[in-house]
């Protein structure tokens, strides 16, 4: 059992490059380090190549590290096969196809998120209680749902498909929660909906989350904290009372500074 004082989330020198000893070398990321405790919902915010989806999917066990230490609750994964990492994390895809299978009913979809990390028993079936259970989930993303559990989930909206995404995360209560811009295929509506479902969510359930978007409100309404990432490195953070009197001008004369600053250490260097 680990301590109420063990990071949900530990990052230690984190590095990864693509193609690297090649003219399309790219440093994706440059010793990174992060820490999240428990309960802490962080936004990643950043320019295009910063690094933002490379660090989620270094996290998540996507891609291998070349060097840095990633640990979890104070266990060391970094050499973890991502499936055995997922015991722990789950994830929402920019692409609302990603994160459910289409070709699966509701129910069923739902039914699989919720085995997720359990143990193999007699009784995993789509039992009349477990229908119950997942109606009166549904019925909390204000969708009606919960009226078309029979239904395949590729004949839902966008906007519904990440819903039930979010959702299906939340089953297995995972030490940590990644959302990769989970909302940038939707449009500005289903993209509200699915903002307040995810910090109701994550509120409801306790979680320890991570979100990158390319959007700055976004960023500064959800969670408590906020990084920004240039270049493959965190080149800003900010506290929770830093985040909160924080405006959208703010961020860009913040991100603006920081930039110019490394700019002027590399040229130095």
């Amino acid at each position: 059992m680990t301590s109420a004082s063990t990071p949900a989330l530990d990052l230690e020198h984190v590095s990864k490059t693509f193609y690297a000893g090649t003219p399309n070398e790219r440093r994706a990321l440059r010793d990174v380090a992060l820490t999240l405790r428990p309960g802490d919902f962080v936004t990643i915010i950043g320019s295009n190549g910063a690094g933002k989806s490379t660090l989620l999917n270094v996290i998540a066990g996507s891609l291998p590290l070349d060097a840095g230490t990633v640990l979890i609750d104070g266990r060391d994964v970094t050499r973890l096969a991502e499936f055995k990492r997922a015991v722990s994390i789950a994830r929402v895809f920019q692409d609302p196809a990603a994160g459910t299978s289409p070709h699966l009913s509701i129910e069923q979809n739902l039914s699989v998120a919720w085995n997720r990390g359990r143990r193999h028993t007699l009784g995993r079936g789509l039992t009349a209680a477990r229908r119950a259970r997942f109606r009166t989930e549904l019925a909390t993303l204000e969708q009606g749902l919960e009226s078309r559990m029979s239904h395949r989930v590729g004949l839902l909206s966008g906007g519904q498909r990440q819903a039930l995404s979010l959702l299906m995360a939340s089953f297995t209560k995972p030490r940590l929660l990644l959302l990769d811009e989970h909302t940038a295929a939707l449009d500005p509506e289903r993209a509200e909906l699915v903002l307040r479902l995810t910090a109701q969510v994550i509120a409801d359930h306790h979680l320890t989350a991570l979100m990158v978007t390319h959007n700055m409100d976004h960023a500064l309404r959800l969670g408590n904290r906020l990084v920004m990432m240039h270049e493959g490195r965190i080149i800003r953070a900010l506290n929770p009372d830093e985040k909160a009197g924080a405006t959208v001008a703010d961020l860009l004369d913040m991100f603006g500074d920081a930039r110019a600053q490394l700019d002027d250490r590399t040229l130095l260097a």
